[in-house]
């Protein structure tokens, strides 16, 4: 049998992707010229992806075997990479999410559903995809660099963390050294990603997954009232330790992952005496960390944020 599963990728998710992305981009004020280019069509083929209804490229991913959630966060992350005009960047993403998918065995039943000669215990996907923190890291850091999200680096400066599937101690959790500062007004890695760079956001992550293994990844912001308004504006979810003097980076880590619950997207540490309040943003990987961080942004910046 000469068959390969990628074609559920380049035959039904890429397809329904470019429909979804050509109505978004064009909700934008692109032009139908400038969204073939940064799709991959032709400028007629955008003509006909406008046309059909949002909703019928929706369900055709949903049958696929994808959720509502899982391709509205999809079509956020990759829009904002289409928007830098990052071709090359916009390729490696889709093709990195479609063999996660794949590998996470999301399109089995479909495929199943559609060729009965696929056998009941086919599971070769499994092997298809190896994450490659480093890469998804380099996404999402590539992403980072807006002028809206420089407003909230802390004095403390800023990290993203993101650790390896069962990370047992800090050299399993990727970070920057150096953090993440402001240059020119656009928030900027001080130096590349490297493993065990940041101890404080390391040992928050190993407390928090302690809790929610899922949750790999954590970027801290500053904190203030108009942070807050913007999280419940958002209707994040989220919760609050201290205010506590003078604790070192180990009694912050754990009070921080200590308050911690599954489900939450941030947890507020209030600082205190020698102490900067900071916001904790967290996700299942960078990617969904950083979108949060852009939404949480322009949410600050409405609210009056400077």
């Amino acid at each position: 049998m000469i068959k390969s599963p990628l074609s559920l990728v380049t035959d039904i998710l890429i397809p329904n992707i470019r429909g979804l992305e050509a109505k978004k981009l064009r909700d934008s004020g692109m032009t139908q010229t400038k969204i073939a280019n940064l799709i991959g069509v032709s400028q007629p083929a955008v003509k006909q992806y406008l046309k059909e209804e949002e909703e019928v490229y929706l369900s055709r991913l949903e049958k696929l075997g994808l959720t509502r959630e899982e391709i509205n966060e999809l079509i956020s992350q990759l829009n904002d990479i289409l928007e830098k005009g990052d071709i090359k960047e916009s390729m490696s993403f889709i093709t990195i999410k479609g063999l996660h998918y794949l590998s996470e065995l999301k399109f089995c039943k479909y495929h199943k559903s559609i060729d009965p000669e696929i056998p009941f215990d086919c599971d070769i996907c499994k092997a298809l995809y190896k994450e490659d923190e480093e890469k998804i890291m380099e996404i999402a850091l590539s992403l980072l660099q807006t002028e809206e999200i420089s407003k909230l680096i802390p004095e403390v400066l800023s990290n993203l963390a993101y650790a390896k599937k069962g990370a047992k101690d800090e050299n399993d959790i990727l970070a920057i050294p150096g953090r993440i500062t402001v240059v020119r007004g656009i928030p900027t890695p001080v130096s590349r990603p490297s493993w065990g760079a940041s101890k404080h956001l390391a040992r928050v992550l190993l407390y928090v997954m302690n809790k929610d293994p899922k949750v790999r990844a954590v970027m801290n912001l500053k904190f203030n009232d108009v942070v807050l308004k913007a999280l419940e504006k958002l209707d994040f979810k989220y919760t609050m330790v201290g205010p506590s003097d003078n604790n070192n980076d180990e009694e912050i880590a754990k009070a921080v992952g200590e308050a911690f619950k599954p489900g939450v997207d941030a947890v507020i540490h209030l600082g205190g005496k020698g102490i900067e309040a900071n916001t904790y943003i967290f996700g299942e990987d960078p990617l969904s960390v950083i979108r949060k961080v852009k939404e949480l942004a322009l949410a600050y910046l409405k609210e009056g944020g400077y």
